[in-house]
């Protein structure tokens, strides 16, 4: 295939670039960054490779050089080095995530080892409480967002690992992407080019728990094949994965996560395909297509205790319990296209037009839901004080749902690069508009109370009833954006730029799940009576339907300076802009409740950032610091609604990785970082809590390289204590914050050359530590308190032929 002269533009290209104007000749360190002769991403991670050869690649953030393949149709398409981009960006390849994919390892699992400002894994389906920088996440497959206005917190549940050519990072506020990327970019960037002629892998893998029994069993095979010809190219993988059931340390099976939902005794399947076309020597047009779905099917369902004892304040005993009979099990599926048409040369600028859509949907473990405190309300109202009279009335105010979403978005983005000189200094002029319009509902299914009351909890079926988790929600994005870049000297880089974004929203009319609850208790021939007594005629009321419409300009400054060939230091300036989970924060409210700009904000983030990095002989290392402020906080509540809390916050902390090349065999590293944050409560600074930050977080690995190509590596997570914020809720009765227990697990995991293909092992939580992670700790009641895993085994095969 013919090289171009211009890497190709895709959807993210140009919010990187717009930090960075990459020079295309030989820098001072000798490093080479043409982007229309870059063959790789790595020298170990070519787009086209399907090598079963084993990994030398030592993981680590601290990356000399980016160099993508002029064909690089999925990705964000980096071109530029990463020693001059002034933000902390990161780039793992290909052969770090084969290294940690082995067994039943998550996305979310392999990304925690590997991204150090990002959270912990949650052990579930869910990557709820995930943050980088104390903000949310803005996380893209093929540039396509997974991340919408509404959120089901499953954005890393999207793809198999298998098919995953690299994750890109940028960390911290941007305004060149526009809404939503608060705490920075997580692109997940799938296989795609096949080089010349055909290409065939099969992989095979299993997995256990430490005991090895029969319900933890899981296997997981996969094929690809492809052809790369001279002007038409394609490829396509396949990836089937069943998972069997968790244990923790003590051997005992883990109770089902009713909450978000986890991954045991779950089948999934991922496809991925690309097909590209050279229609002339500048112009090209690609398609990337993926797919994926999950479903759970298991017998285990939670333990609620004596006479559902759970549901009414008694301590759970978190076993999980055999007999488990639910009607519709939860499932995920998604479905990602991105058509893409670049052409290198338009009066000498670079055009790229994309073109996406997304759909989503997802099913959650059926739980049950109280409205107590509600119909308390309306009895007090009507005159009925007595608390034991009350108490024992609106003990019947429980039901049992079962909550289904639906997410569709679709997009288009046009963008241009003209390369130019401004007195005399190189300089890269980015460019363009994006339009994005997401559809989002959710409805809440109904059980049937009685049979979920006398099977303790273990049988759901559906009794034909339905709840509105919310307003069926449009949401429109605008944005229009301009950067220059500019190389100063030869070693000054400097960026800038502004974007204009423009947030509409529309919502339905529609009747709060909670005056629908209202309506059917009072009118239970069980309180009817007494209702009846007390005049109340309780008529679910509605909140009409609304809009809201902001905008806002945002601004990027962003500089570099090489202080010696080895030694560079970096800052910048980036603005944020997002909104609310407007459809989850309705869901809560009341009839009555007015939906429009006044009442629905957005959240604005200023961010700054500034650090060295340097490579000295065989070391290489990485610090920087960060501050993030805003004028709003939007935080669960002790009762678990959301909520808008206008007042400032502020996060801060500090991030850094180190490796070291011991000899041409071994080598050692590690990361470690620190976020801090406070929000403002009547004149008090309050710590966030850390389903908002993530807790110190460290890690550290030891790898051995063998001559023939295998690997041997030791790897340490460490997750320090808190509870900080836990002390402060004392003084804001609306806080939910729980203390954080600190744990540390260690994994080893190789890879072993073979005469005819690879194999990768690893073991995980080598020690068999008992402990629950930050999510189990700090989100939902006493019934979330889950433990984690206890040790853990992988073994995959892998052969191109």
């Amino acid at each position: 295939m013919k090289s171009h002269h211009q890497v190709a533009l895709s959807v993210l290209t140009l919010c990187i670039s717009q930090q960075l104007y990459a020079q295309t000749d030989v820098s001072t360190t000798g490093v080479a960054v043409n982007a229309a002769t870059s063959e790789a991403l790595t020298s170990n991670s070519t787009s086209n490779s399907t090598s079963s050869s084993a990994s030398t690649e030592t993981p680590n953030v601290t990356l000399d050089t980016i160099n993508v393949t002029a064909k690089a149709r999925t990705g964000t398409a980096l071109a530029q080095k990463i020693s001059e981009m002034p933000a902390v960006t990161q780039v793992i390849t290909e052969n770090e995530i084969q290294m940690q994919a082995t067994g039943d390892r998550t996305t979310g699992d392999i990304l925690a080892q590997l991204i150090p400002s990002l959270g912990a894994s949650s052990g579930s389906t869910s990557n709820y409480g995930t943050t980088m920088h104390g903000r949310p996440v803005q996380f893209l497959l093929n540039g396509v967002p997974l991340s919408s206005s509404r959120s089901l917190s499953r954005e890393l549940n999207s793809i198999d690992s298998a098919q995953l050519e690299r994750v890109e990072v940028l960390s911290g506020a941007t305004s060149i992407y526009g809404a939503g990327a608060a705490g920075g970019l997580i692109n997940l960037v799938t296989k795609s080019l096949v080089g010349y002629g055909p290409i065939r892998q099969t992989r095979v893998g299993v997995s256990s728990s430490r005991g090895f029994e029969s319900d933890s069993l899981g296997y997981h095979v996969g094929q690809t094949l492809g052809y790369g010809g001279e002007r038409v190219y394609g490829r396509l993988d396949v990836d089937y994965d069943s998972k069997g059931g968790k244990f923790d340390s003590k051997g005992n099976r883990i109770s089902p996560d009713v909450n978000q939902t986890d991954q045991q005794d779950t089948e999934s399947l991922s496809v991925n395909g690309s097909l590209g076309v050279e229609l002339t020597d500048s112009q090209r047009l690609d398609l990337a297509v993926t797919y994926y779905k999950d479903e759970q099917d298991t017998d285990y369902g939670p333990d609620y205790g004596d006479g559902l004892g759970v549901l009414f304040g008694a301590k759970p005993s978190l076993k999980a319990i055999d007999g488990a009979d639910v009607e519709n099990e939860p499932y995920t599926t998604k479905t990602s296209m991105n058509l893409n048409y670049n052409n290198d040369d338009i009066a000498g600028s670079s055009l790229s037009v994309t073109g996406y859509y997304r759909d989503e949907k997802g099913r959650f473990y059926p739980s049950a839901k109280s409205a107590a405190t509600q119909a308390a309300e309306v009895w007090q109202a009507n005159g009925l004080t007595d608390e034991k009279t009350v108490n024992k009335l609106t003990s019947a105010a429980v039901f049992v749902t079962q909550s289904e979403a639906d997410i569709e978005v679709m997009g288009l983005r046009a963008a241009m690069q003209t390369e130019t000189e401004i007195a005399g200094k190189k300089t890269l002029f980015s460019y363009g508009a994006d339009f994005e319009r997401e559809n989002s509902e959710q409805t809440y299914y109904g059980q049937n109370l009685n049979t979920f009351l006398a099977s303790n909890g273990l049988t759901a079926q559906t009794n034909g009833l339905t709840y509105n988790g919310g307003p069926d929600t449009t949401i429109d994005k605008w944005g229009a954006f301009v950067n220059a870049d500019v190389d100063i000297t030869d070693k000054w880089h400097t960026s800038a730029g502004v974007r204009y974004q423009k947030l509409k929203s529309e919502t339905d009319t529609f009747t709060p799940i909670y005056e629908q609850l209202l309506e059917e208790y009072f009118n239970d021939p069980r309180i009817s009576g007494t209702s009846a007594a007390y005049g109340i005629d309780y008529q679910a009321g509605d909140v009409e339907k609304g809009s809201t419409d902001h905008d806002k300009t945002l601004f990027n400054l962003g500089t570099s300076y090489q202080l010696t060939p080895n030694d560079q230091i970096f800052a910048n300036f980036s603005q944020g802009f997002t909104t609310a989970d407007i459809q989850r924060a309705l869901r809560d409210v009341r009839a009555g409740f007015v939906v429009n700009s006044d009442n629905v904000q957005p959240i604005a983030i200023n961010n700054y950032e500034f650090g060295w990095q340097g490579k000295h002989g065989d070391t290489a290392a990485r610090l920087s610091g960060f501050y993030n402020e805003s004028d709003k906080v939007v935080r669960f509540t002790d009762s678990y609604t959301v909520e808008v809390v206008d007042t400032d916050e502020r996060v801060y902390g500090v991030e850094g990785s180190l490796s070291h090349d011991i000899s041409d065999k071994w080598q050692v590293g590690g990361s470690v970082a620190y976020t801090r944050g406070q929000y403002d409560k009547d004149g008090d600074w309050l710590e966030l809590d850390a389903v908002r930050l993530t807790p110190l977080k460290g890690t550290a690995f030891a790898q051995y390289n063998f001559d023939e190509g295998s690997n041997v590596r030791l790897q340490a997570l460490a997750i320090g204590g808190d509870d900080k914020a836990f002390k402060d809720q004392q003084k804001d009765p609306d806080s939910s914050a729980l203390p954080v227990t600190g744990y540390m697990t260690l994994d080893v995991l190789g890879q072993v050359k073979m005469p005819v293909g690879r194999v990768d092992y690893g073991v995980y939580n080598l020690l068999n530590k008992d402990y629950l992670t930050v999510y189990h700790q700090t989100t939902y009641g006493d019934l979330n308190r889950l433990p984690a895993s206890g040790t853990t085994y992988g073994l995959s095969y892998t052969v191109d032929y």
